[in-house]
């Protein structure tokens, strides 16, 4: 039988059988909050995006790239990209 460590709470991804969608781990989330933080202030001057939907692509940013790269993230928002990509 082999030894595994069991992953804590935060770090488990949550699946929501009714919509088909992953939810990301509250671990994930907590760093898209930060890098949302840190980001609004760089950013509120200079694109249209309100705390929410910063928020909402940093959610997004770090679901799928992680949140160790605050810069790249600016960099995407001021340079057009979508909040969603």
């Amino acid at each position: 039988m082999e030894n595994t460590t069991p992953v804590p709470d935060e770090k488990k991804t949550k699946y929501d059988p009714k919509s088909g969608e992953v939810e990301p781990a509250p671990i994930e989330m907590e760093g898209a909050r930060v890098m949302a933080n840190e980001a609004s202030e760089d950013l509120e001057r200079e694109t249209p995006l309100d705390d929410q939907d910063l928020r909402r692509a940093a959610e997004d940013y770090v679901t799928k790239r992680g949140a160790d790269d605050t810069e790249n993230f600016e960099a995407r928002l001021r340079d057009g990209a979508p909040p969603d990509a």
